[in-house]
Parts: C-alpha cells; structure tokens; sequence
C-alpha cells in the first residue's frame, strides 16, 4: 500500500478533537495515498520564540551569517501556518518568526495560490489555509531584492487529491510572500510535489521536482529568469528514480547543490513514517542530469537517538563546509500520533530540525562527520536568546536595517 508523507492538517481534525478520534470516514481519500493519522501532538510555534517542535520537510538558505529555516505545514490544530520559518546564527538554537500585520502569527505564506482548494473554515486573523498543504517549501535568492518560494498544494476541482507546485515571491526571505499565479506552476495529471527552484551557472532557475505517482521519478526543467514560472515547450529532464533495495518503492525531497565543482542531488526514500526512511544522494554529471549513485546504502539513516530521516536541505555555512538540514523523528516516538496521550509522556511524534555535517572524501563521496549525538529537547532553556522587544519588525515583515544583525538571534 502506497505511503506517501502526511503533511497535511485537515479542518476536520478540530472535529476529531472534541470526538477523541479523527473523522476519517468523512474524507475523500487522497490519490494513490493511504490515510496516515494526522499530527495531533505537535508543539506550538510560539512567534519570535525559541522552537524545537515539528518541522517537516525543511529548507535551509544562508544569507551572510544568518541561517533561515521553512517547513511544511505545522503547528497545533487551530493556530496551524501554512509555511512556518525559523531564524538562527547558530544552527542550534532557532527562532520562530515574529507576527506582523502582513504576517498573522509569524506564517511567510498567509495567503497560497488562489487556485488551491480551501475549506470553509478558516483563521480569524485573515490568513487562508488550503485542504492539503503547503508541502516542502524552499526558498531561493533570485536577485537583490527578489526570493522565490516553491510549494506544493492542492488543486480546487480536481478529483481525488491532486497536489501540484505553486510559486510566491517576497523582496525579504522574512517573507511574506505573496502568489500571484493563475494556475499550478507544474501540474501533471497525477500531481507534483517537492520542488525546489536550483539556480545554473548561466544564472537561470531550473525547478527541481518529484513526479508524484508510481513510479515516482525527480525531474528538472528550466524556469524564465525572474522565477515565475517554467518555460513553455522546454524539455524536462530525467534526473532520477527508485533504484536500490533500501528506498523501497518511494523517491521524493530532490534537493541539488554545486559543492566543489560538483553537482549533488540529495532526496529521501521509503515509507516517511518508519524508522526505514532515510537520506541518499547523486553525483549528477550537470544541473540537468545524467547522475549516479556513488554508493548502496542510505548517506543518513536510523542511528541513535534519531529515527527515519528526511527532507534533505543541503547548504553552505559561514565557514563554507557542505551541511545537510533534514528532519528526523526521536527514537522510540516514530508517525504521528493518535492521541494526546502522548503528551503526559512527552513522547508525542514529531519530525524535528537537525543539521548534520558532511565531508567530500575520495572520488566526491559526501561522508557525514557530524552525525546527530542526541535529539533535540522537548523544552527550551529560560537563558535562550528570543526577538528583542526594543527592535520590532518593519511592515514588510522584515527588521529594519538597524535591527537586522540584532534582531533575530
């Protein structure tokens, strides 16, 4: 049976609440998906506040000597953002965005695309929420003052659960960012997800994305300069598919990098919600292609106190060493639960942020060097650094130029 990831939270789960179960039998069944239990037990993303809770699917972008971090679709049931985004100097302790008028409880996508499907339950404080999504969001400089965010999401009208890319654009990666498209960016007739939006040596935008049906393949395709969309009866280019026995019957999270001369495709593989799911890569002969598997096994699987990683998010640090962000449940707390139970017992699971350190061995191999030692803590020590109070954010959603390099911290 197909298992794809559960990034979804459904209007209904706040019918489920009061009942003590989740009204499954009132959903349409998601296309080629099974119903995986939807996140009840997750932490809440308190604005401007230290996070270390549920954050899927993540995306990590650098810009001088500050990390920013975006995720799937999280948060509790009632107070869920479309796109949580994260702020850290550090890479160990991360900061939720700050709410701002334009940003209603810190969400960098208060209003997706138009064309998605929505329920008729919605926020109070004027943001929107699709059925189904955002899923796996990134977030690429495309100039000075122009950031692009790819996204997957829902389609109104189509049948089943059809989930295709969408594009939204922001003068700040503090967001927020705003979708003007008529339609789905990419949409093929069982849907796409997964994309991320790789800037070639020419300096044009190819988009990077997951085919989503089976076999599922990662395809790329090149985009018009300014990132709007993809260029019309231009090829789209093969890079990869399900190959070796350890990723199962599922291939998804294509992520590429230039590191070195080389070009790396990292993804992830098998069931999302089993301690099976963990992280490989290519070595990829250009952007658009021709790429292999330098080796059989997983690059980051199940170890210690971590459990089925995913969503690889490769990036350069301050110090220019290739790092790996990705999400992983805690050992011993693997899928979602179906309960708020697991709160007395703080072992609710949740898909947590970690960064990993890698290292270029002989031939381009990648060699992780850091792997996580423990998982990261339920709770946040008083002494963590938060927004400051004397700085708040612009109108726009971004500090103001005195507040940049003291603002988030």
């Amino acid at each position: 049976m197909r298992v794809l990831r559960s990034r979804t939270i459904l209007p209904l789960i706040v019918l489920g609440l009061v009942l003590g179960v989740v009204p499954l039998a009132l959903l349409s069944p998601a296309q080629a998906r099974s119903q995986l239990p939807t996140p009840i037990g997750q932490d809440p993303i308190t604005a401007g506040q230290p996070y270390t809770g549920d954050f899927p699917d993540p995306w990590i972008m650098r810009l001088g000597a500050r990390y920013f971090a975006y995720s799937t679709t999280s948060g509790v049931p009632g107070q869920m953002l479309n796109v949580p985004s994260l702020t850290s100097t550090d890479l160990r302790t991360w900061i939720a965005r700050p709410a701002t008028p334009d940003a209603p409880a810190g969400d960098v996508l208060p209003q997706p695309a138009a064309w998605a499907a929505y329920g008729t339950t919605q926020p109070a404080d004027g943001r929107r929420r699709p059925l189904q999504g955002p899923w796996a969001p990134s977030v690429t400089k495309i100039g000075k003052h122009d950031f692009v965010l790819a996204y997957a999401v829902q389609v109104a009208g189509a049948p089943g659960t059809l989930m295709c890319i969408s594009l939204a654009h922001s003068p700040s990666p503090y967001g927020p960012f705003v979708d003007s498209t008529a339609g789905p960016t990419v949409c093929p007739s069982r849907g796409a997800i997964d994309p991320q939006v790789f800037i070639s040596p020419s300096g044009r935008p190819w988009l990077v994305w997951k085919q989503d049906h089976f076999p599922a393949k990662l395809w790329t395709q090149p985009m018009d300069l300014a990132a709007t969309g993809v260029l019309p009866g231009k090829k789209v280019n093969y890079l990869a598919k399900v190959h070796q026995a350890w990723e199962g019957s599922i291939i998804e999270n294509p992520a590429m990098i230039r590191y070195q001369k080389r070009y790396y495709l990292f993804y992830s593989a098998n069931s999302y919600a089993t301690s099976r799911y963990a992280i490989g890569y290519l070595i990829c002969k250009t952007w658009k292609g021709d790429c292999h598997r330098p080796r059989k096994k997983p690059l980051l699987a199940t170890q210690g106190l971590i459990a089925g990683p995913g969503g690889p998010a490769p990036f350069v640090d301050t110090r220019g060493k290739l790092r790996l962000g990705y999400h992983a449940w805690d050992a011993g707390a693997v899928g979602y639960s179906t309960s708020l139970d697991c709160q007395l017992t703080l072992t609710c699971g949740q898909r947590k942020l970690h960064v990993a350190k890698l290292k270029v061995i002989k031939g381009g191999k990648l060699k992780v060097v850091r792997p996580p030692s423990r998982a990261p803590s339920r709770g946040v020590s008083s002494s963590a650094s938060t927004w400051s109070g004397s700085c708040s954010p612009g109108s726009t959603g971004s500090p103001p130029r005195a507040c940049r390099t003291s603002g988030w911290r």
